[in-house]
């Protein structure tokens, strides 16, 4: 099970409990629909009487509650206060929902993203050294290595993410940021900065050391590549 899977269930199961607490609020909250109204003192002919005040079809109603005197409508006031915390609980459970519901849709797109990414492999040379093969499968990147030689190999794992690939490919890149990297995606034929179609041109090659990239294909030596 890859990552995605795995935080795909973590999150469903998330997901299906915050929704029974949502109905189970909902439940509540039908024995309890006092969340919108409120208690208020009216005064009529000279005394004060509580009434319990809520809004529908538009207008405001009042009922009549008793003589206002110490602790007449306690019960009122308990039951009031209680359908408030379910009704406040209830719109923090939606809030949760929608945020786990936008997660996993958006790890749904992603799991179908790389689904439609193509497999593929090429060959990790130091001069005409081969030093790793690397497999792209999926979500996973496989990698032989031939050479634990630590000027030679650029793995330290033989198991990655693509992102992490990604990552890899993009420090045998010159910088995004550059101010003329644009004029360079150009010369290249690209139109955008990716560092895997980046490196398909340039091999991978940097002044730095002599590792270049074989994709399948190339009838390439090192001569052919490095730039010394």
């Amino acid at each position: 099970m890859n990552e995605y899977d795995r935080l795909y269930r973590l999150l469903s199961y998330e997901l299906a409990q915050a929704k029974a607490q949502l109905k189970k609020l909902e439940d509540e909250l039908r024995v309890f629909p006092d969340s919108g109204r409120s208690i208020v003192i009216k005064q009529i002919k000279g005394k004060l009487y509580y009434y319990m005040q809520w809004r529908e079809n538009g207008g405001v109603r009042w009922k009549y509650l008793c003589a206002v005197c110490p602790g007449a409508v306690c019960e009122e006031e308990t039951r009031v206060q209680y359908a408030k915390d379910l009704a406040a609980q209830k719109k923090e459970q939606e809030s949760v929902i929608c945020h786990l519901e936008n997660i996993l849709h958006g790890l749904q797109k992603e799991r179908a993203k790389e689904k439609t990414v193509e497999d593929y492999f090429f060959e990790v040379f130091w001069k005409d050294e081969i030093t790793a093969r690397v497999h792209v499968q999926g979500s996973r990147v496989k990698v032989s290595r031939f050479s634990d030689h630590p000027l030679k190999q650029l793995f330290a794992s033989r198991s990655m993410t693509r992102h992490q690939l990604n990552h890899i490919f993009e420090m045998r890149c010159w910088d995004r940021n550059r101010a003329d990297i644009q004029d360079i995606l150009k010369g290249l034929g690209l139109s955008e900065y990716n560092p895997r179609e980046i490196v398909r041109k340039t091999h991978g090659i940097s002044y730095n050391d002599f590792i270049w990239f074989r994709f399948p294909g190339e009838r390439l030596t090192a001569e052919d590549v490095l730039m010394r």
